[in-house]
């Protein structure tokens, strides 16, 4: 039989991997806790497993803590917060659909190039990057164009803007438009309560604000947005994110196998929200507020 040797030139990329110590302050992912890293090198089990079943109802339980919503449909999608970003849009938008989105950075135009691919009728409402949405500019957008979704950035990564959220979901009710916002850097980093602001349908990520590695991001759906999830005329055309499908794993009942999820970021996503609850969200935002205004100084 035919060997092949290992020369030199492999060794010299074998050796144990020892990344150097980097204090991220970026756009990018925020360090992870050593509780996080600790947690992410537990055991591996099945998906199915009694026990990690177990770390699912706990992510859930506390997801909903940290967002402050009661929706039963709160769980995290394995990919990044971009794969939770489509996740929101492959189930709710249908081909035709008006989506208003609010455009006041470059996760706004993400927005508004992901919905574009699922056959949105994009309209776009927007400000100068680094400004916000008035509630003014918002309610003549949902009147000149009555969408069925209208898409706002809670916190734009691309320039720490935060988007106020007050009176944007009676504007919604009123247009009969679902509510979605992008909350990839505000989770757990400042409030932010989607019942009480009547949010409809949000996302975010673990590699933020939850001091975790990127891989498990989080999702949560209400029961006006799974009204129209179960409206749709067609399948929802991203197999690996099709919510439909994807309860079955995740609604606490069948546990159906969908796809593997990734079990050990799980872990850490756990973790990660263990120290949210630990600390408790007022803590957390006093926290991170501080930290910010001694930043800009």
């Amino acid at each position: 039989m035919k060997t092949y040797p290992v020369n030199e030139a492999h060794r010299l990329h074998t050796g144990q991997l020892n990344m150097p110590p980097r204090l991220l302050l970026g756009p990018g992912p925020s360090n992870a806790h050593p509780r996080v890293l600790q947690a992410i090198s537990n055991r591996q089990v099945g998906h199915l497993d009694p026990s990690f079943i177990t770390v699912m109802n706990e992510i859930q339980e506390m997801l909903r803590y940290t967002w402050q919503t009661s929706n039963p449909f709160t769980l995290p999608v394995s990919g990044t917060g971009s794969a939770a970003m489509e996740a929101t849009l492959a189930n709710l938008v249908e081909p035709g659909d008006v989506v208003l989105i609010g455009v006041i950075g470059y996760f706004g135009e993400r927005l508004v190039d992901m919905a574009g691919r699922y056959g949105a009728d994009v309209r776009r409402v927007e400000r100068p990057w680094g400004e916000v949405l008035s509630l003014d500019d918002t309610s003549q957008a949902l009147n000149e164009h009555k969408p069925a979704i209208l898409a706002l950035v809670h916190a734009e990564t691309s320039t720490g803007a935060l988007q106020p959220m007050d009176g944007i979901a009676e504007l919604c009710r009123a247009h009969n438009c679902l509510l979605l916002i992008d909350t990839v850097t505000s989770l757990a980093t400042t409030p932010i309560f989607l019942d009480e602001w009547g949010v409809d349908a949000a996302y975010s990520c673990s590699q933020k604000g939850l001091s975790c590695p990127p891989g498990a991001s989080p999702f949560s759906f209400n029961e006006r947005a799974l009204a129209k999830l179960d409206r749709r005329q067609g399948k929802v055309p991203n197999w690996y994110l099709d919510m439909t499908t994807l309860a079955n794993y995740w609604d606490g009942k069948t546990r159906s196998y969908h796809h593997t999820a990734p079990i050990n970021s799980m872990y850490a996503l756990r973790e990660g929200l263990r120290l949210v609850v630990e600390e408790g969200l007022n803590e957390r935002w006093a926290r991170h507020q501080t930290n910010a205004e001694l930043f800009w100084e």
